[in-house]
């Protein structure tokens, strides 16, 4: 089982979970949430190409999901490009009007041939897989009956936060501050391997040189 560490910083947190890998190492995994609804994958090695997402609202039970990558070292090549027009990991492939091609409407477009003989789920695509977990619990859930364990820190400290701006704006007229914060949205995630005594903060620093994973530009003091 994963141990998971959170750091706050300007505009949300990161949280890394470490995971035992070869002898007296641990394998960290380091995600980003930023206020209002980014978040970044935690998978990337130094050297290969990061995705993110912003989820925008459209109504109570429905929203666009922006999902992007690049490569912080070089330019996308044009076969990764084309790579993931065709969907590919946490970008789902999409129709001329940008709707997933796989849904909720269709069941997925589930291969019950290869559920039984090939893949758990036996739906292509990562990005679809979680579409259908998440759409599972309900077009709303009723969070007041999850049963939250310690690997849901991550999820309470969401809440929480959101919480928190929402009741601020609500309560006390008081603007969240984030977006007059443009320069903290230069966060990094991904993940390292480091000796297994290695506090998560220096994690971040072996990994990215900052303790939230804050990535400084030239001229920056």
């Amino acid at each position: 089982m994963p141990q998971f560490s959170l750091t706050d910083h300007p505009v949300g947190f990161v949280v890394g979970g470490a995971r035992a890998a070869d002898p007296g190492e641990r394998y960290w995994r380091i995600a980003q949430f930023a206020l209002p609804s980014h978040s970044t994958t935690p998978s990337t090695l130094p050297g290969e190409t990061a995705f993110g997402y912003t989820w925008v609202p459209i109504d109570d039970e429905q929203c666009w999901i922006y999902t992007y990558a690049w490569n912080p070292d070089r330019p996308l090549t044009a076969d990764e490009r084309a790579k993931f027009e065709r969907g590919h990991g946490v970008i789902a492939e999409v129709d001329q009007h940008f709707m997933p091609i796989r849904k909720r409407e269709n069941d997925y477009l589930i291969d019950r041939a290869v559920q039984r003989d090939v893949s758990f789920t036996g739906v292509r695509g990562v990005a679809e897989q979680d579409a259908m977990i998440h759409d599972s619990q309900g077009r709303i859930a009723d969070r007041s009956r999850d049963h939250l364990s310690p690997s849901d820190a991550a999820i309470v400290r969401f809440r929480r936060l959101m919480l928190a701006e929402a009741r601020a704006l609500a309560d006390h007229n008081q603007e969240p501050a984030a977006p007059m914060r443009a320069e903290a949205y230069r966060l990094r995630s991904g993940s390292w391997f480091a000796a297994h005594d290695v506090p998560f903060e220096q994690v971040m620093v072996e990994r990215f040189g900052d303790r939230t994973g804050h990535i400084k530009l030239q001229g920056d003091e």
